[in-house]
């Protein structure tokens, strides 16, 4: 394989990476902006809850609170396990792009520079912050 083909493939692989990356960290921006609005229900309903007369008076309505509480709680637990997996792909295709970046730099500098100023953007537009912290 020569230099061009070489340089075309790894241009190729890294723009791949690159595309994925960008869709899970939009992604990742959605769904951390829906656990914040999840969370802030569920903390209303906490305080609701915490609110009600300890007398037992309304029954009825305090069990269907304290549902709907549980119902939110597990929600969001799920959320959370559904980023966690999200961010763990995330952080996969970064380390791919990078990677495949690195090798592409070796034949075209100037191409590597642009792709990861570009990688770098895609992951800042994320919102994330596991990949803040793991990173630093």
């Amino acid at each position: 394989m020569d230099k061009n083909e070489q340089e075309n493939r790894l241009e190729s692989k890294a723009k791949n990476e690159l595309q994925k990356t960008q869709q899970l960290a939009e992604s990742d921006f959605v769904k951390g902006q829906l656990k914040k609005m999840m969370n802030n229900k569920l903390r209303k309903d906490i305080v609701i809850r915490d609110d009600l007369p300890k007398d037992g008076s309304d029954l009825s309505d305090n069990i269907k609170l304290i549902d709907r509480i549980d119902s939110r709680q597990q929600a969001l637990d799920d959320l959370v396990s559904i980023i966690d997996t999200h961010q763990t792909h995330l952080l996969s295709t970064f380390d791919v792009a990078k990677a495949a970046i690195a090798e592409l730099r070796k034949y075209n500098p100037k191409k590597a520079n642009e792709l990861e100023n570009s990688l770098a953007l895609k992951v800042k537009q994320s919102g994330s912050q596991t990949i803040k912290k793991k990173r630093l």
